[in-house]
């Protein structure tokens, strides 16, 4: 979690995943577990999640994975999984925000196709927002 609030404490970490799971009820493509195939572990999560963003509940499109699978195009196939997913239960709008300096993470959202939109402020962290619709 090098580029948000770090790691989560077991509370915080079981009220995101409680979170989580109330979201995937609603929608599904929401967050879920990215897992290893080789070894069956989960490695970390791809999905959308909700946020307020200039005044409007939006939809955040994320993935995060532990540090030792990184690098692997987990993020990306999981991504399109998710997203191919989302193209056919979704007409809308969805956000990714990336840390500017995250290089690795931008090129995996432009690999899925979303386009930068702008740079803002939120929740306290300069990011460059990417947008993708789904018509």
């Amino acid at each position: 979690m090098v580029f948000s609030n770090g790691v989560h404490d077991l509370a915080s970490a079981h009220a995101r995943f409680d979170q989580m799971l109330l979201t995937a009820s609603e929608l599904p493509f929401a967050k879920q577990p990215v897992i290893e195939r080789a070894t069956t572990r989960i490695v970390g999560y791809s999905g959308v999640a909700r946020f307020d963003f200039e005044g409007a509940s939006r939809l955040e499109f994320g993935y995060r994975l532990v540090p030792d699978a990184r690098g692997r195009g987990y993020a990306t196939e999981a991504g399109r999984l998710v997203l191919a997913l989302a193209a056919e239960t979704f007409r809308g709008e969805l956000l990714g925000m990336v840390d500017p300096t995250n290089d690795a993470s931008i090129g995996v959202i432009t690999k899925l196709g979303f386009g930068f939109w702008k740079q803002a402020e939120v929740d306290g962290y300069v990011d460059n927002l990417y947008r993708r619709a789904f018509p």
